[in-house]
């Protein structure tokens, strides 16, 4: 009997040892803790993760089986080694917005790790960050990110559809070495990185397209790209248009989206973020929309992560329930006086929204809801600049009233307006504080042809 209850003493001291929160630290000002009933590993803090090796493995490394990681934002670098071999992650993992550089072998070998988001803002991916993630089949590569390195994501067998942006300028060998499921490579440079044939050893090239910009087609012809089976990105995305039903065109270079044409762009009738999809989520920075718009459908351009101004054209009437939500890096907003419908969620989770331009000289009726026009906005941060005269108005709508409210009275295209001779052939045009403004005659207009001098 007593041997017994020796056991059961042990026994129940061992579960408690095995239910006991660990917790270290893996940088200056960063916190690892591993709740093993939980099987989660959370990161919390400010600054770089240390970087570790074979030799020096991660804290957490051995403490059990880990399925579920969170990363908080704060983070600014992503150490080598610093989750390679937890295997059994297998929820999505997200790296926070604000980290700038991915370790080598930072996330080899989680083989059940299916997808993984990294933010606009990473520039560099370390040699084998994400090889033998043998489950993963979802990755976006975001504009500005320079440099991929070597085997970054060998042996994703999985791994169906790739976009490179424009921003990168290194390649190194072996990268997509045995991705053998990649069927789909978008490329959006104008030239082409030089590579190493090994780029894409093993992969089966025949059987994968290569989209390039309809206007460096012949630029490809170089090194491992002639390979491919080639197509003008125009031409792809001209088809995804007819399929969308648009009654419209549109052309993409070096992150500015340009779109021609008349009518309205039609809601999404399943989910929202149908431009993030065609051309991904961080490839556009710039949206130029034509003056025949009169409608932005639903979820239009919602999730263009690396979006950080727009300015809505004359004649636009409706603005559909999220149109430019979840654009994380919009600051700047102009909204013309034709506008006289915003929807409930148009700008939901533009956390960086600090400047709208509303041409309109009586608010739009928007109401509080649960899913507002601008949820998740700090309207208290957000200037709001109206019609001269129609401050008041503002102050009393509901919503609007939220906003620092200011006046226009052209000021902000002073200085640019002095330095600019009005003699040119072709009147010019600034960009300032994420708003276009066109100079002609000695007179500056916005886009609306509102003079604002």
């Amino acid at each position: 009997m007593k041997r017994i209850f020796s056991l059961l003493t042990v026994a129940i001291a061992a579960i408690a040892m095995y239910a006991q929160i660990l917790s270290g630290t893996c940088g200056d000002n960063l916190t690892w803790t591993v709740d093993p009933v939980k099987e989660q590993l959370y990161i919390s803090g400010t600054g770089a993760m240390n970087n570790y090796s074979p030799e020096n493995k991660a804290p957490w490394n051995g403490l059990g089986i880990i399925t579920h990681l969170s990363i908080g934002k704060g983070i600014t670098t992503i150490g080598d080694y610093a989750f390679h071999g937890l295997r059994d992650i297998e929820d999505d993992v997200y790296i926070p917005e604000g980290v700038t550089r991915i370790g080598k072998y930072a996330f080899s070998a989680c083989a059940a790790m299916t997808s993984v988001y990294i933010p606009y803002g990473v520039e560099s991916i370390g040699d084998n960050a994400f090889g033998l993630c043998i489950a993963l089949f979802n990755v976006e590569i975001p504009f500005g990110v320079t440099s991929i390195g070597k085997n970054a994501f060998a042996f994703c067998t999985e791994l169906i559809d790739i976009s490179i942006p424009a921003t990168v300028t290194e390649i190194g060998d072996r990268t997509f070495w045995n991705c053998t499921a990649l069927t789909t490579i978008k490329n959006f440079a104008n030239t082409p990185p030089s590579i190493n044939e090994n780029v894409f050893e093993d992969v089966d090239i025949s059987k994968c397209t290569l989209y390039v910009p309809d206007y460096a087609y012949y630029n490809y012809d170089r090194s491992v790209w002639t390979n491919f089976n080639r197509e003008n990105e125009q031409t792809f995305y001209s088809k995804k248009l007819y399929d969308f039903g648009l009654d419209v065109s549109m052309s993409y270079d070096i992150g500015t989206l340009t779109l021609t044409g008349t009518g309205a762009l039609p809601d999404q009738e399943t989910g929202w973020g149908y431009m993030a999809a065609l051309f991904g989520h961080f490839n556009i920075t710039q949206l130029s929309l034509p003056e025949g718009l009169t409608t932005i459908g639903r979820g239009c351009f919602a999730y263009l992560q690396a979006l950080t101004s727009v300015t809505i054209p004359e004649g636009v009437k409706n603005l559909n329930e999220g149109a430019f939500a979840n654009c994380y890096s919009l600051s700047s907003v102009s909204i013309p006086s034709s506008t006289d419908f915003i929807a409930n969620s148009v700008f939901h989770q533009c956390k960086n929204l600090k400047t709208i331009y509303n041409y309109a000289t009586t608010p739009q009726d928007i109401n509080y809801s649960e899913y507002g026009v601008f949820m998740n906005v700090e309207q208290s941060q957000c200037t709001l600049y109206v019609p001269k005269g129609s401050k008041p108005a503002y102050e009393a709508a509901p919503v609007w009233q939220d906003f620092i409210i200011e006046e226009m009275d052209g000021s902000a295209v002073e200085e640019v307006f002095d330095t600019l001779s009005s003699s040119s052939a072709q009147p010019p045009k600034v960009i300032v504080d994420g708003n276009i403004y066109i100079i002609r005659d000695g007179k500056t207009y916005s886009t609306q042809g509102i003079e604002v001098r």
